[in-house]
């Protein structure tokens, strides 16, 4: 079974005053100040600024024509400003919700992650007659309580793919279709954010201190939040 939600309105150990408010439908981070974000999210897609981030729920046979177009309805149902929103959405039960926390430094790094492999895939096969367009996803948020250039959001971005890798092989997922390594999921959504507090770094990846915290964190957040679903073959 899954995990009874957190409480409806959490306070998190992570920077000035990030906080979380969760309910069956959706989670809802916020930051007092706006974030530097990189990521493929439906809504605040790119390189842009955020303060609000939001990962909704749908159901497993969610099919919608416009999935943008529901993300601002639903963020508009909750009085949600799209301002400086990020949204995503997944299929995996938001109680598989995991927070993993690191440090670099003078650095923080906390990692949310709700995390299903139903449609799991390895990038590498090929991809003639492959039939999974599901909603089954690894989303991940990144906060970072520091200073990125846009180099090193890029970077922070690596790592934490490289450590979706890294914990998907750990667990012993499989791409179904083909038999081999999965590596990610077909609707994987990620997003960095960070404060922007302090000296200017221009790196974030393996070779830093700051590149292992984000692996690190991303690596258990992802076991954790697994760990509270069906138990992967």
């Amino acid at each position: 079974m899954d995990a009874p939600l957190r409480p409806p309105l959490q306070a998190l150990d992570f920077g000035e005053g990030l906080s979380l408010a969760a309910d069956a439908a959706c989670l809802r981070f916020q930051h007092p100040g706006p974030l530097r974000t990189l990521s493929n999210a439906l809504i605040g897609e790119g390189l842009g600024w955020s303060r609000e981030f939001c990962n909704f729920h749908v159901d497993k046979d969610y099919a919608g024509r416009a999935p943008a177009e529901d993300l601002h309805r639903w963020l508009a149902a909750r009085g949600v400003a799209e301002g400086e929103t990020l949204a995503m959405m997944t299929a995996v039960p938001l109680a598989r919700l995991a927070l993993e926390a690191a440090s670099a430094g003078e650095a923080r790094v906390l990692a949310a992650v709700t995390a299903g492999v139903g449609n799991a895939v390895d990038i590498t096969a090929p991809a003639t007659g492959d039939p999974r367009l599901v909603a089954g996803t690894i989303n991940a948020l990144v906060f970072i309580d520091g200073h990125l250039t846009d180099g090193a959001l890029v970077n922070a971005a690596l790592s934490a793919s490289e450590a979706k890798v890294r914990a998907l092989a750990a667990c012993g997922v499989r791409d179904p279709e083909h038999g081999t390594p999965a590596t990610g999921t077909s609707t994987d959504c990620l997003a960095i954010a960070a404060t922007q507090r302090g000296a200017p770094t221009p790196y974030a990846g393996s070779g830093t201190l700051l590149g292992r915290a984000i692996g690190g964190a991303v690596f258990r957040a992802i076991r954790a939040s697994l760990a509270t679903g069906e138990v992967v073959s």
